[in-house]
C-alpha cells in the first residue's frame, strides 16, 4: 500500500495525479479540456507545493521553491 503525506499535495490540483503519476492522465475523462485539474502538473512536472510529481506519483525527496517553478 502506497503512503502519502497529504500534506503536501497541494489541494487546488487533482490529487490523482499527485498521488498515482502522470500515468492517472491516461484514462481520465478530464484530460486536454479546462475541468482538468492537473493542467499545470502536467506542464511543469510540479504540484503547486513544489513537489515534483513523477510516473508514479508525488516524489517527496524532490521539492523546489514553488516562487521558481515556471509555469
Amino acid at each position: 500500500m502506497k503512503h502519502i503525506d497529504t500534506s503536501r499535495l497541494s489541494p487546488n490540483e487533482c490529487w490523482g495525479v499527485q498521488i498515482n503519476g502522470m500515468k492517472h492522465c491516461k484514462n481520465c475523462k478530464w484530460t486536454g479540456i479546462s475541468a482538468c485539474e492537473g493542467q499545470n502538473i502536467v506542464k511543469t512536472g510540479r504540484n503547486a507545493k513544489g513537489y515534483s510529481i513523477g510516473d508514479t506519483g508525488l516524489v517527496e525527496d524532490d521539492w523546489m521553491n514553488p516562487d521558481q517553478v515556471s509555469i
